[in-house]
């Protein structure tokens, strides 16, 4: 069956990340910037070419007003029709009206009373066929002038200003968005693989380091520090397991022969049998550290294969049976066969077989253990409860540590490695391990993702 493992030199891009990298950010900022620079530029550029515009169109009409005011009213509709002959242009109107609101004389069909405004822009279609901006005067006797001028090449001058407005604004905006994720792609995609780099070496790869490119820009700087500390805790952590293992090694020959010579003292004088029960306690101890020292060195994978879980929890109660029967306590297998996931079917075994060996310890006399195989989404929990005295909630993280024994355990024999045994054993597996509370007893669960077909 094929397996399917994520990569880790491609970590996979997501949009949501993106906009939130500071080049993204950064880039938007400067596009909105410069789309109100932009916006400024055509404004005041807008604004005074309108006003000249619009201010020589005033000049010639106030001009033309003030003419044809000053004539008697007998002589204005003469006046109004000599204008009109005489705008080559054709960009002049001009009408007379008037107390009634009729038209007397001009070019400007007119109905009704003159507007309240002096000055008022009218679009096309409403009075011409073109926009119009007019000057209305009330003359003596009651009579009003309307002098309008064809402002089509204003109206025009401004649609265009309008049209580039909006241009101008959606290529910048669409310029800074391109050149927000085109320049936060990169070190969006570099800080992916940091971050999957992180992983390998939070997972036990201390060997592993960070890639540094030869540019030397901030996130070089950053993978540089960072591989300076791993070279360190690599360092640190390589004598510390040197000499716990040499401890541990060069110890255990030693007792050995002490052992065996305690065992061949015939007749054995008092004491002796318990001297060779501590020193069992003892080599028991010294296996346990060699071994956890062994999973967290060895990174081993070879082993890894699909199985299926419910197989090796069959596998390790029948094991433990025989040790629970002594105590007349049951162990109550459940879930179903055909499940699988990716291990090492030899270490999990060893990490079942150790969390029942520490649940048949606590268990009172005729108790009972339940070892059960949970599907939960994506993931299958393997998950041992039993009714002992279970762990406070404030010792679940010491008790995975080293030599660690929670308050309710510290009266029974054992060396304080077992669960840190198996959280090693989860550890290089990379499956979840988590402690709860089973009111009464513990419960403890192994997480791993379920391998589906295909793929996990």
């Amino acid at each position: 069956m094929p397996i399917k493992r994520a990569s880790l030199r491609h970590p996979t891009l997501r949009w949501a990340e993106l906009r939130r990298t500071s080049t993204f950010r950064l880039m938007l900022a400067l596009g909105a910037v410069f789309l109100v620079a932009v916006a400024l530029l055509l404004g005041v550029t807008y604004r005074l070419t309108q006003r000249e515009l619009i201010n020589r169109s005033d000049l010639i009409l106030a001009s033309e007003t003030a003419r044809l005011g000053r004539a008697a009213a007998d002589e204005r509709a003469d006046r109004v029709q000599a204008a009109i002959a005489a705008s080559t242009s054709g960009l002049n109107y001009f009408v007379l009206i008037d107390p009634q609101g009729r038209e007397i004389a001009g070019n400007l069909h007119w109905q009704g009373p003159p507007p309240a405004e002096t000055m008022k822009e009218w679009p096309a279609g409403s009075l011409a066929p073109v926009p119009l901006l007019t000057m209305t005067s009330r003359l003596p006797g009651g009579q009003s002038l309307i002098v309008a001028r064809d402002i089509t090449p204003a109206v025009e001058f401004r649609a265009r200003i309008l049209a580039l407005s909006l241009t101008t604004g959606a290529v910048v905006v669409l310029s800074a968005v391109v050149a927000a994720v085109a320049l936060g792609l990169g070190p969006l995609r570099r800080i992916g693989q940091l971050r999957a780099d992180a992983k390998r070496i939070a997972a036990g790869e201390f060997s592993h380091r960070m890639p540094v490119s030869p540019r030397r820009d901030e996130l070089d700087l950053v993978a540089t520090t960072m591989n300076g500390m791993v070279e360190e805790i690599e360092r640190l952590m390589e004598q510390v397991k040197g000499a716990t293992d040499a401890i541990a090694h060069d110890l255990r020959s030693p007792l050995a022969r002490l052992r065996m010579r305690l065992a061949m003292i015939a007749p054995r004088p008092e004491g002796v049998d318990q001297a060779v029960e501590d020193i069992d306690a003892l080599l028991a101890r010294f296996d346990a550290l060699l071994r956890i020292a062994e999973l967290e060195a060895a990174n081993r994978r070879a082993g890894f294969g699909p199985l299926d879980p419910m197989m090796l929890m069959t596998s390790a109660a029948e094991l433990y049976e025989p040790l629970a029967e002594e105590r007349e306590i049951e162990i109550a297998l459940s879930g179903s066969y055909g499940h699988q996931i990716i291990g090492d079917e030899a270490l999990l075994v060893e990490a079942v077989g150790n969390l029942l060996d520490n649940a048949i310890k606590f268990a009172p006399h005729g108790g009972r253990i339940r070892l059960s195989l949970i599907r939960r989404g994506e993931e299958l929990a393997i998950e041992l409860a039993d009714n002992g005295p279970g762990i406070a909630r404030s010792e679940r993280d010491a008790v995975l540590r080293r030599f660690y024994r929670g308050a309710a355990s510290r009266q029974t024999p054992g060396s304080g490695l077992g669960l840190n045994l198996v959280a090693a054993i989860v550890h290089l597996h990379g499956f979840g391990l988590e402690l709860d509370d089973a009111a009464p007893g513990l419960i403890v669960r192994i997480r791993a993702p379920e391998l589906r077909s295909g793929g996990v």
